[in-house]
């Protein structure tokens, strides 16, 4: 089956879609605005392509720092080094487009990603995320002492100690220091692991220089992952427990594939209104396509209280998020898992589009744990890998408004001789960046190259624009708002296809060249006949899963088995799974019933 995923944009200004226009009351066409996203020729800092360490600080002048891994050094401190590699940094004065001279990065630096810009001058960050049992320690003197009169220290219970980098303001020269941190309930512990971690998105300064620094792990007694914040004000000298931004023990979308962690990594940004916004991660797991969504928040306080987390529309995947908040009211939103991405937002983050993605690799090849920061009123650099290694990529953001805010979206069917492909349906349904199906390899264990947009087949009921191609293959679909959207064609004997797409001032034609095979469907519920969704449905070795409606989807190209080996579960739940070889004709349209063990 043939599919077309996003491209990666490398050297390139794209004109993407940020907002909808329609037709005003005297029957001219609305406006509407658009975003040019020029993404400037990228900087390769290492050769390194598996690192999760490259972080991106900034101070008050502009100045840019990045630290990232560089094999081949040896360390002065192995221990503070990932995988046995030592860390570089560099320094660029125009906004990430140029880098200066490669130093050796701070020796104290283990891959923290927090960092802050300062008020004063220069920034801060966390040398790491330390683990209680290693790198985490008590402040002298809080042992058995409820009042801070009683010990020379005035220190009470839950204060902690933690190494931290202070850069000047021209990220030439840094220092380390102890920073304290008052956080309740003792020690935070998680997965086995443990961990009390400033969290993967930067600080957010207030107008009279305080901190608000987003941290996430878990508190005694919590059954997953809860994101918090905790405030300095001192320049980040001392951090004290500021407000819970979401604690959930329970998973927010059930019906998605995936391994639910609570609410873990959060960002927060401050927008131009005045409303605070958080970008939390919900998935476990590390397949790529078994995801929960990313989740966001909003609040109306200063970071005090939360609204109640939902899920990215369309779904973000899957982990690592860091927002930028840009000066023309434009969320940026860098994240991985698989690829490496940034997405848009010009609603505050209730929707996102118009996503560069600077690769689409999965894990174990990238880890899809990068970062990004604001480097100019709307400038961003993203750091993280690629194929080749470890890059930097300027990235600058213009509005731009344009009319009317329609246009016509075309293309023409034909098979794989040339033919045109009479009476295809072609659907024009919401944009989306899921891909939760796949290839197996041939143990069965994982996935297979590169994830891909998921397949999903023509749902009439959904109500979604939908044509049929004439005689000579062709659709239309007149008068489109501009956008993103996914074409999904169908035909008899033919496998079906889809495509993302952008429908833009002067877009291109769509066209498609179908091979011969045929949509295969089905339905997963339980013994209540209520369907499921996040149902993992493997055929031979095409693995997919349901939507929330509990229907799977396979594109199966020529040559089509007449029988398939079939296996329907669900992961992370105790579902009585089926496991049995089938006629492909009882497979398409059938119901299968999930047991509970």
């Amino acid at each position: 089956m043939q599919r077309n995923d996003l491209l990666a944009v490398v050297f390139s200004t794209v004109i993407v879609v940020v907002g909808f226009g329609g037709e005003s009351k005297s029957g001219v066409a609305d406006e509407t605005e658009i975003l040019n996203i020029t993404v400037g020729k990228p900087t390769k800092l290492s050769s390194e392509t598996y690192q999760n360490s490259s972080v991106l600080l900034a101070s008050r002048t502009g100045a840019v720092g990045v630290i990232y891994a560089k094999p081949g050094r040896e360390p002065r401190y192995p221990e503070n080094t990932r995988r046995g590699m030592a860390m570089g940094y560099r320094v660029s004065i125009d906004g990430g487009e140029t880098w200066g001279e490669e130093m050796i990065a701070p020796d104290e630096f283990g891959g923290g990603q927090c960092s802050g810009m300062l008020r004063d001058g220069g920034a801060i960050i966390a040398a790491k995320n330390p683990q209680p049992s290693t790198d985490f320690t008590r402040a002298k003197g809080w042992e058995g002492y409820a009042d801070p009169s009683e010990n020379p220290e005035g220190l009470q219970k839950d204060w902690f100690d933690i190494l931290y980098l202070r850069f000047t303001d021209d990220m030439l020269t840094w220092q380390s220091e102890t920073v304290r941190i008052y956080q309740p309930k003792g020690v935070p512990f998680f997965r086995g692991e443990g961990g009390l971690g400033f969290a993967k998105g930067k600080m957010v300064q207030l107008p009279n220089g305080d901190l608000l620094s987003p941290m996430g792990g878990a508190w005694e007694g919590d059954g997953v992952a809860r994101s918090w914040i905790v405030r300095s004000t001192d320049q980040g000298r001392t951090f004290k427990y500021y407000a819970t931004i979401d604690y959930s023990p329970q998973d927010l979308n059930p019906e998605l594939p995936g391994h639910y962690i609570g609410s873990d990594e959060p960002s927060i940004a401050m927008l131009p209104n005045g409303q605070m916004v958080a970008m939390l991660r919900k998935q476990y797991a590390h397949y790529a396509g078994e995801y929960k969504p990313m989740a966001v928040c909003w609040s109306d306080d200063v970071g005090k209280t939360w609204t109640k987390p939902i899920t990215t529309k369309p779904h973000l995947m899957n982990i690592s998020p860091t927002l930028a908040a840009l000066d023309n009211g434009v969320v940026a939103c860098q994240y991985g898992r698989p690829g490496f991405h940034v997405a848009f937002s010009l609603d505050h983050g209730h929707t996102w589009q118009d996503r560069v993605s600077f690769s689409h690799l999965p894990e174990p090849v990238i880890t899809g744990q990068f970062d990004m920061i604001k480097t100019g009123p709307n400038r961003i650099v993203a750091v993280g890998s690629d194929s080749e290694g470890t890059k930097a990529w300027p990235v600058t953001v213009e509005r731009v408004t344009v009319s009317p805010a329609h246009a016509t979206l075309a293309g023409r069917i034909v098979d794989e001789k040339g033919s045109p492909v009479a009476g295809a349906r072609v659907e024009r349904s919401p944009n989306r960046y899921a891909a939760d199906d796949w290839t197996e390899d041939e143990a069965g264990k994982k996935p297979e190259g590169t994830p891909h947009l998921a397949f999903r087949s023509i749902q009439p009921d959904l109500g979604h624009p939908t044509v049929r191609t004439d005689t000579d293959g062709r659709f239309t679909f007149d008068s489109a708002h501009l956008g993103e959207y996914i074409l999904t064609v169908e035909a008899e004997g033919y496998a079906p296809q889809q495509r993302h797409v952008k429908v833009e001032p002067q877009s291109k034609p769509q066209d498609f060249a179908l091979k011969p095979g045929q949509l295969v469907g089905g339905q997963i519920v339980d013994v209540n006949g209520k369907p499921i969704g996040g149902i993992c449905v493997v055929l031979n070795r095409w693995h997919c899963h349901t939507d929330n409606r509990g229907i799977f989807h396979w594109a199966a190209e020529a040559p089509v088995p007449q029988s398939v080996a079939v296996k329907i579960y669900k992961q992370y739940h105790a579902y009585q799974a089926i496991r049995k070889t089938m006629p492909l004709s009882e497979i398409d349209g059938a119901v299968f019933t999930l047991r509970e063990q």
